[in-house]
């Protein structure tokens, strides 16, 4: 876990958002792309970095599974660099992040849509789960938001406004 600022009071409003697919593009597997070196490259999807400015004194988190990690196909530096260049073009409004480097059959309480890393953020940062939001593309996001209690859930294209199509 990467943390920016700590809090202690409790009842802070955070929002927690979903990486790929939410925050940035996909590649056509659903996962970070990497460049011919094997490095991430981080593209931030329409409208992301104007519609997240304006709450840049917020919490603001990221919660990602990342198999790839488990799969071999990324490493631990590969994605905490992407989250680093995501920060960076964000203009370093994130809190903080977790991964979660399993896959599906490893039982985690961490893998969305277990809420372990929404719960372990809320408890470092004294989050008041259900006065906060989380932003996601998928029904795994929804599902870790309500197992976390957090209060609404947004779908990606609804709260940065994108076309449907």
């Amino acid at each position: 876990m990467r943390s920016r600022k700590e809090m202690s009071t409790d009842g802070n409003v955070a929002l927690f958002c979903d990486l790929v697919g939410t925050l940035v593009a996909m590649d056509e597997t659903r996962q970070l792309p990497l460049n011919a070196d094997s490095k991430v490259k981080i593209e931030l999807l329409p409208r992301v970095k104007e519609t997240l400015a304006p709450l840049r004194d917020h919490l603001i988190f990221v919660v990602t599974n990342q198999a790839g990690i488990k799969r071999g196909r990324l490493t631990v530096p590969q994605v905490e660099s992407a989250l680093h260049q995501l920060d960076e073009k964000l203009g370093g409004i994130l809190t903080a992040w977790q991964v979660c480097p399993h896959d599906n059959d490893d039982g985690c309480e961490c893998r969305k849509p277990r809420a372990g890393m929404i719960t372990e953020l809320a408890a470092v940062h004294g989050v008041d789960l259900k006065a906060s939001t989380m932003v996601g593309d998928q029904a795994s996001d929804a599902e870790a938001a309500r197992s976390a209690r957090i209060g609404r859930f947004v779908y990606a294209r609804d709260f940065f406004g994108w076309q449907q199509s």
